[in-house]
């Protein structure tokens, strides 16, 4: 059995979020894996403004929200879909479906476990 905290996890700093990589690739994550990653990451405005990105298909569980929205679409100007999200939302993004979350307030935050099958996900930022 694993068994982790988010503590015992190697944080990374990004730009508009923490993360702390519990299980994926062997030296990015806790526990080293070959058929997944999993971790915690929190996006707030206090880390910044993020950018629109896309990865493999990945599954988010909303572990705690504040003000916070995902905007998402076929490419970066064409994120017209915004959906708010809330505490127990689970939500999806598609391989290669543009993605950000947003906020409406300074004080907005979002804490999310993501689940992505491969041991670390490729991101594709926009410029």
């Amino acid at each position: 059995m694993d068994h982790v905290t988010r503590e015992m996890c190697p944080k990374k700093d990004m730009l508009g979020r923490t993360t702390n990589a519990a299980f994926g690739k062997a030296g990015v994550a806790k526990i080293a894996t070959t058929d997944c990653f999993v971790g915690y990451v929190t996006f707030a405005p206090i880390y910044g403004k993020m950018k629109p990105h896309y990865h493999e298909d990945e599954i988010m569980y909303v572990v705690d929200a504040k003000n916070a929205f995902v905007r998402y679409g076929d490419a970066p100007d064409q994120m017209t879909k915004k959906d708010a999200l809330n505490k127990g939302d689970i939500i999806r993004a598609r391989n290669g479906e543009w993605h950000i979350f947003e906020f409406d307030s300074e004080d907005g935050f979002l804490e999310l476990i993501p689940f992505f099958t491969v041991p670390l996900g490729h991101t594709v930022e926009a410029d």
